[in-house]
């Protein structure tokens, strides 16, 4: 927070100030939504009214770490200058974050339209009208005049989520990687399709490179395969990932840009001397981005539960039916198609594209909105169900390298992984309830030293 953002906050208030002397200034000189036409005096009990108003949620309290998350991006949007609040709310949000005891805020309310009543929440936290996490209430904050619009005029909340569900793709994306690449010696699979050349001729984003991560993954292993071509579990994995990842790679510069912009409405110019109403709240672009990023995932997924298949298929491993071992007609890892294909199921349910939703509120003013916030909560869904049907896959592949007696050089990126994956699954291949190894699976996809050296 250097003194040239702090002096342009300044600026930007007295601007504020000044221009709701001589004009009308939503939110200031007048009521919000459908009481824009309504003058309204500006003394402080109005800002009272609309944060202690708008600070109605529904739903589970957000996680420590996600109500952090969202104050910080919301300090560093006010640092760009454009809300015309006050400097002195950076202090008292930074003092809230060093204390790291922050208010509680509930999950449900947004539509992608502003994050208005998360950060009425986190205001009446800030000034002790409200238990804070640690059941203390600490007045930390004073609003003056005009601030309340102008603290929550922000989705900052949804790029905090949005954020995260990135990460937990990109986490994703490098587990997936390593499994495939297990399930690809498993079944003696040809690396013909992630050959340099073959994506060289057809330069779509990211498919030589996921190509090139799989070579470097199985560079230190050999076998002979099995067949000419695989299915396109495997065969069309760059062609399926890469779009994936280039879906990320643009949702994830999208919340960038709405992490470092001034985005309230009205917006303050203090060059300008002026402020301007706008939608900037509207996030469409972040929504179509998410919905992208989630479609995209997947067929990602839905390429694991071929994999799946095929690990249960003897022409592909040379072993029983379903990794069965025991007596003819053990079952083996068959309930395992059953729980990815449900996962599968919920998958495709989740990832529904948000942005189809519509609707009218605050009398009509308010007649569109982008329901960003609930396709990051599909997100999180989708990514779910994605770790789901990717740990099935790990155990089938850990089980049938274990029955093949393949062993991986532990020095390796991948013998490393395969050692660490193969720790937390039960060795016993005999028919028996595979609900805590799957547990496990999907408690080692879900956390990050599973993936050192990937």
């Amino acid at each position: 927070m250097d003194a040239a953002s702090l002096d342009l906050m300044e600026r930007s208030w007295k601007t504020a100030t000044s221009a709701s002397g001589r004009r009308q200034v939503y939110g200031r000189t007048t009521g919000v939504g459908a009481n824009r036409e309504v003058q309204v005096d500006q003394a402080l009990d109005q800002d009272l009214r609309l944060l202690r108003s708008h600070a109605t949620g529904t739903g589970p309290y957000l996680s420590h770490d996600t109500v952090r998350a969202a104050m910080i991006a919301r300090l560093n949007q006010l640092l760009a200058g454009g809300s015309g609040m006050h400097p002195d709310i950076v202090e008292a949000m930074s003092k809230s974050l060093a204390q790291d005891d922050l208010p509680r805020v509930h999950a449900s309310s947004a539509i992608g339209t502003a994050d208005l009543s998360q950060f009425a929440e986190i205001a009446l936290g800030l000034m002790g009208e409200a238990d804070l996490e640690s059941g203390r209430r600490d007045p930390l904050w004073h609003p003056r005049p005009g601030d309340a619009l102008a603290f929550i005029s922000t989705n900052a909340m949804g790029v905090a989520r949005g954020m995260a569900a990135c990460r937990a793709m990109e986490h994703y994306i490098a587990h997936y990687e390593a499994v495939a690449s297990l399930s690809l010696i498993a079944t003696r699979g040809s690396t013909e399709a992630f050959d340099e050349f073959v994506h060289a001729s057809r330069p779509q984003p990211h498919q030589a490179s996921t190509a090139a991560r799989i070579r470097a993954l199985v560079a230190d292993h050999e076998w002979v395969p099995r067949r000419v071509q695989d299915s396109y579990g495997f065969r069309a994995l760059p062609q399926v990932l890469g779009p994936a990842i280039h879906s990320l790679e643009s949702y994830s510069a999208a919340l960038d840009i709405e992490l470092n912009s001034a985005a309230e409405n009205p917006v303050v110019s203090a060059d300008r001397d002026d402020v301007f109403h706008n939608a900037n709240f509207h996030t469409q672009a972040l929504a179509l981005a998410c919905d992208h990023s989630k479609l995209a995932l997947f067929g990602v997924a839905n390429l694991s539960t071929r994999r799946l298949a095929n690990l249960t298929e003897p022409a592909f491993t040379g072993l029983d039916p379903f990794l069965a071992v025991g007596p003819a007609g053990s079952s083996g890892v068959m309930l395992l198609e059953y729980i990815a294909a449900a996962a599968l199921a919920r998958f495709r349910n989740s990832s529904a594209p948000a942005t189809l939703g519509t609707v009218t509120i605050s009398r009509g003013t308010e007649d569109h909105a982008s329901f960003h916030t609930q396709a990051i909560d599909q997100t999180h869904e989708c990514i779910q169900s994605a770790n789901e049907v990717l740990g099935c896959e790990l155990i089938a592949a850990v089980r049938a390298l274990r029955i093949l007696g393949v062993s991986l050089d532990p020095i390796t990126p991948l013998g490393a992984y395969l050692q660490r994956a193969s720790s937390v699954l039960d060795p016993n291949s005999l028919d028996r309830p595979l609900t805590q190894d799957l547990e496990n699976a999907v408690d080692f996809l879900t956390q990050s030293h599973g993936l050192k050296g990937i």
